[in-house]
C-alpha cells in the first residue's frame, strides 16, 4: 500500500491506496441524484485504489484538430467548446487518479474561478485543491457533467509506502 504526500512539506494527502495497472473506464451517468442525494456520476476509482492517468487532463484546452474524430476533452470525457471550436485537454499527463473519499481534507484554491461548477467543482480551470502549506496539489472533479475523481499533480506529490496499521 502507498500514500501520497505533499512534495513541499511531506504532509500526508491520502489514505493508504494500492496502485492499479490502468484507470478504469469512467462510468456513465444518467443525470439523476445518487444514493447520497448528490448529482454526480459514480466515482471513477474504487476505494483504496489509485492509477496513473495516461491522457492529458485539465487546463489548458486547445482546439481539436480533427473534429470528425472528437471524443471529448479527453477520450470518453465531457465535450467542451468555445469560439475556437471543439476543445481537447493539453493539461498534464501522468496525474494520479483517486476516489475522492481516499483524499484527506485539502484546502480550496484561493482563485474562485477554479472552483466553478454547478453541482461541485468541474475541474476545468486548473488545480483547485491545496495542501495546508499552500502547495497546489490536486484537482477535484465533482460536478454533474464530468467524472467524479481527484487527480494529483505528479510534481506536487510523492508516492511513499503507507505506514503499517498497528496489529
Amino acid at each position: 500500500m502507498d500514500m501520497l504526500i505533499c512534495a513541499a512539506c511531506a504532509r500526508p494527502l491520502t489514505e493508504a491506496v494500492r496502485l492499479l495497472d490502468t484507470v478504469p473506464e469512467r462510468p456513465g451517468y444518467d443525470g439523476l441524484p445518487g444514493p447520497d442525494g448528490r448529482r454526480r456520476p459514480p466515482a471513477t476509482m474504487p476505494r483504496a485504489r489509485y492509477a496513473v492517468e495516461p491522457e492529458h487532463r485539465g487546463a489548458p484546452f486547445v482546439a481539436c484538430e480533427d473534429e470528425d474524430a472528437y471524443d471529448g476533452t479527453y477520450p470518453g470525457g465531457p465535450w467542451r467548446s468555445d469560439e475556437r471550436g471543439l476543445l481537447v485537454s493539453a493539461g498534464l499527463r501522468g496525474q494520479y487518479v483517486l476516489h475522492p473519499d481516499d483524499v484527506l481534507p485539502l484546502g480550496f484554491h484561493p482563485e474562485i474561478r477554479r472552483l466553478v461548477g454547478c453541482c461541485g467543482p468541474a475541474g476545468d480551470d486548473g488545480v483547485n485543491r491545496v495542501c495546508a502549506c499552500g502547495a497546489e496539489v490536486a484537482t477535484a472533479y465533482a460536478d454533474c457533467c464530468g467524472p467524479y475523481e481527484t487527480l494529483f499533480v505528479p510534481d506536487a506529490v510523492r508516492v511513499v509506502p503507507a505506514p503499517e496499521a498497528p496489529a
